[in-house]
Formats: structure tokens, sequence, C-alpha cells
């Protein structure tokens, strides 16, 4: 935190706040121009991730701003950072804001950021430390001691009395964060640990103060942990990165799946919910048909009456008759009310209404099983989807009437899917869709009738496009490896990717959105590979 405050001293102090966003209940995102530049400083209090820092990351703000957007814009916007100090070591910074009111006159606002896990807070006051508001308000029904809501003076939490580690000198024990101010457990672990094995208390408080870099690191169960130095008692191979690439890269993942579960309504548990409703359905309907084969059995009786109807008389129930198919003699039910042409008549309209029965049961399978292959594509696409491609997702689902639109109102002009593009080390194109939308755009309208298309076979995934009619194995290879990361397929081994020419595939008519046919198609397997992946979308491979 200390670090973090430092670097945004350096950075933004004297920069004019130019615009504000919610972006979610928990964050706020602000937008600063100082050194001729334009920053995102990015403040959550939520109850999981939250944080202050710079961010490089790419944020959706909501259409409409929310009430609390309006209030901060109205007092903070068009005014200037000033000052931004942490309290103590604690995880509290206090962020000065000078601007003007509706007079003109200068005026002084100031921003607390609270992280303190699901206690968390973002609030702004004015100059006499009167509450303007918070993005989490506490009333005196909930808390007596400490109230935060309009119109109440604020207070800091309760302060711990610990020794600030920079200033103390070690103190011998064998739990640090019990003694000294800002300490996590790992830290306390890893000070003690490079202690014991000869380094200076002070030099590693040095090393922290001066450092510039966050350090990744996982432990063998996968959890990750970071810090402004290695935690080598976590993992000896921590990952370095900036202080603000560092936070981007750890919580940039999460925000995301946080920003899709919000934002798109338990779309996730939606689809999953109709693929299994399919499945059901699916079951019930093979066993239908399963008994719907027995329908030849009432045309062979009826044939048999009409080979007997000497035999048969109204008033009886049944009748014994040779069965001439197979040599053996069958017992068949009559209707007592009928004669023999009318018993006959009626076993061969249930052969009839069976056989109908039958079309409609083999019709309605073929639906369901493309309901189940439509819903599996949905389900991998969106595993892999980022918050745009999810909303897009939704989209598409809205269109189809899987789901029903809030917006009733139509856009004036669609908008183009907004798919991924990376190029290779030779300059050569590739596109990424990363939903059913995105795959229809880039095959069948961004797309030219030469360039490459990739995808996994029979297997759910994105379509691949590379721009290029003669691609080399390299890009051959990088294609079929996106392809099948971008799949079902992601953690299988040798899956087949099939490519061919844009101009080979065809849209079936009627068909979903992502759905293609392609008659002259390659096949190459490949084992899916994460690491090359991540360093051709960084720019690196």
């Amino acid at each position: 935190m200390s670090r973090v405050i430092n670097q945004i001293n350096n950075t933004l102090i004297g920069g004019r706040v130019n615009r504000i966003y919610q972006i979610s209940a928990y964050e706020l995102l602000m937008t600063i121009r100082a050194n001729r530049q334009n920053y995102k400083l990015l403040l959550s209090c939520h109850p999981m991730y939250a944080r202050l820092q710079l961010s490089d990351l790419d944020f959706v703000s909501p259409q409409s701003p929310s009430h609390m957007t309006m209030l901060f814009r109205k007092h903070l916007e068009g005014g200037y950072l000033t000052k931004i100090e942490q309290v103590g070591l604690d995880r509290i910074a206090r962020l000065d804001f000078s601007a003007f009111n509706e007079l003109g006159d200068k005026v002084n606002f100031f921003m607390y950021v609270e992280i303190m896990g699901r206690h968390s807070n973002i609030t702004l006051t004015d100059e006499s430390n009167k509450i303007v508001d918070c993005l989490k308000r506490i009333s005196p029904s909930m808390n007596t001691t400490r109230i935060l809501q309009p119109g109440a003076n604020y207070q800091l939490p309760p302060l711990q009395d610990k020794m600030d580690p920079f200033k103390a000198d070690l103190v011998p024990g064998n739990n640090l964060t019990k003694t000294y101010s800002g300490f996590s457990p790992e830290l306390s672990r890893e000070i003690l640990y490079r202690i014991d094995h000869g380094e200076n208390f002070r030099a590693i408080m040095d090393n922290i103060s001066e450092s510039d870099n966050i350090y990744l690191c996982k432990d063998e169960n996968g959890k990750e942990y970071f810090h402004v130095l290695p935690l080598t008692t976590v993992d000896s191979k921590c990952a370095p990165y900036s202080l603000s690439g560092g936070l981007d890269e750890y919580f940039g993942f999460i925000d995301q799946k946080e920003r899709i579960k919000q934002q798109t309504a338990n779309l996730e548990k939606f689809v999953s919910n109709e693929y299994q409703k399919n499945e059901t359905k699916l079951a019930k309907l093979e066993q239908e048909l399963e008994s719907s084969y027995n329908s030849d059995e009432f045309r062979i009786i009826g044939d048999l009456i009409y080979s007997n109807l000497h035999l048969i008389k109204k008033g009886m129930t049944q009748v014994v008759l040779d069965n001439y198919y197979d040599d053996t003699k069958i017992t068949v039910t009559l209707d007592e009310r009928l004669d023999g042409k009318g018993n006959g008549q009626k076993y061969y309209n249930r052969y009839q209404k069976a056989k109908n029965a039958k079309d409609h049961l083999l019709e309605q399978i073929e639906l369901t099983k493309n309901e189940i292959d439509y819903f599996d594509s949905v389900k991998t696409l969106l595993s892999n989807a980022n918050y745009v491609d999810a909303l897009e997702i939704k989209e598409e689902l809205e269109s189809l009437g899987y789901l029903k639109a809030r917006n009733k109102q139509k856009s004036k002009k669609s908008k183009k899917p907004q798919f991924t593009t990376h190029f290779t080390k030779d300059g050569i194109e590739i596109n990424i869709g990363k939903n059913n939308l995105q795959n229809d755009y880039v095959t069948f309208k961004y797309a030219s009738r030469f360039d490459h298309w990739f995808h996994v076979k029979d297997i759910p995934g994105s379509h691949i496009i590379v721009h290029s009619d003669n691609p080399d194995e390299y890009t051959i290879r990088l294609a079929a490896n996106l392809a099948a990361y971008y799949s079902k397929a992601r953690n299988s081994s040798s899956v087949p990717v099939n490519y061919t020419l844009v101009k080979n595939l065809k849209k079936p008519g009627g068909s979903k959105p992502g759905q293609v046919i392609l008659s002259t198609y390659k096949t190459i397997y490949i084992d899916p590979d994460e690491k090359q992946v991540k360093e051709f979308e960084n720019g690196k491979d």
C-alpha cells in the first residue's frame, strides 16, 4: 500500500480529474490528466478484491451514470488531486482534491479509501470532514459508534497500536504480524526466513521501502500471492512486474469473471440449465422413439384380421389367428363393438399414428441435438469470454428469444462485434471469435475468400481467421493452437483442428450464429500450449 501510494504521488499529484465512472457497485474509476498524459486510477472497496491502483486495463462503464457517479462528478470533476497519503501503515488512504463550487469559490474535498476486507469502503467528505456520501452506507442501527452516511462526521476506523517497521528495530519473536503495523502473515514468515538465513532486518525493510516492483508467486496448491519483494517461502521463482502491471495481472482475470457474473445476470447458470434441460429432453425422446418402433406389430395384426374376416364377429373380445409372417399362433385383442373390418381398420389407424409419431420424434430429436450442440458451444465460449464477449453472448441469446431483452428500444445501428485481433512476428493478422456473433462476423463478413479459417473438429470453440492465402508452418501451428486453446478441448492432447480457405465455407440456411458447413479441408493435430498463446497475445512470440 505504501509503495502504491508513493507511485500515485509521483505520477498524479497536480493532475486534473477529467472523468469519474462507477464501474460496479464497489468500484470507482477516475481518469486524471497529469504530466501531459491520461491515467486511470481505480478505487475498489470490493469485499474480496479491494485495492487502490493505477491501471492499464480496459473497463466498461454502465451506459447511464448512477446517482453516486453524478454526485462525485459534481464535486470533483475539473478539480485537481493535490495530495495522497496513507494513514500510518494501515490500509487506509486519503486523497485530497481541490475544486470549485457553483459560485466559483475554491473548495477542498477528501476521499478516504479503506481496504479492510468486507468492511472496505470509499467515502467522500468536505473540508470540515462532513460526509458527502460513501459507497457503503452504515446507519446508526447498523453501527452506533461509527456512522457512515451523508451529513455525519467522518471518523477513522479504530487503528491498531503497533510499531512502525520502517523506524523500529527488530523485536525477537516468531510472529511479526502482531508486533509491526502493515505486516501480513506471509510477509512475517518471509522476513523471519530471510533473517534466519543471514539477512539484516533493516536491509530487508529498506528493500521494501524502495521497491517499484510486485512479485507474483504461486504455492504448491496453485494459490497466488503477491508482495513488493519475492516471497521465497511461497515460491522460489516469483515473477516480477511493475506495481500497476502486477496488480492488473493478479486482479484482471478475477475482476473480469466478477464483472461477467454481475453484469450478465447469471448467464452461465442459464446456459448450463438450458443445456441440461435439452439433455434430459433428448433422453425422453429417444425412449419414446424406441417404443414407437413396435408400430409394425399393429400393421401385421391388421393384415391378419383382414385375412381372417370370416372368423371375427361383433361381440368377440379376442381371437387366435395363424401368423403367416412367422408361422406362429397369435392372440389378438378385439373391440367387441366392432366387426372384423372395423377391428382391422382400428389396428391400421394405430399403426399410422405410431408411424407419424416416429417421424415427429425423429424430427424433435434432431432439433434437440442441435439445441444441445448450440448451448454446448455457448458454454465453451462463455468460459473463455471477457466482459464485452459475455455481453454479446447475452445479446445473442436475447435476439434468438432465449432471454427476454430488458431494453426494448432497438438501436439505430447495430454494433460490430468486438472480436480479438493479434499479429504474428511476420505481421500476419489473426482474428479470434470469442462468441458466436464474433465467429459469424469474422468468418463471413470480415475475412476475405482466400483467408484461412481454423476450428477444432466436431467440438465447440472459437473461429480463428488467418489473413493469408498461403500461411507457413509456424502460422498454421499457431492458429491451430489458438483454435484448440479457445475450445472445449483446451485441456486435451492431440486435438484435431480443421482448416480451409474461407471460400470453402457455407452458412446453413436458418442456422444459429456460429454454425458453418465446410466441404474441402485439412486437419492438423495439436497439443494446446497456453504459454505460446499468452506470449503471442502479449506480443512476445
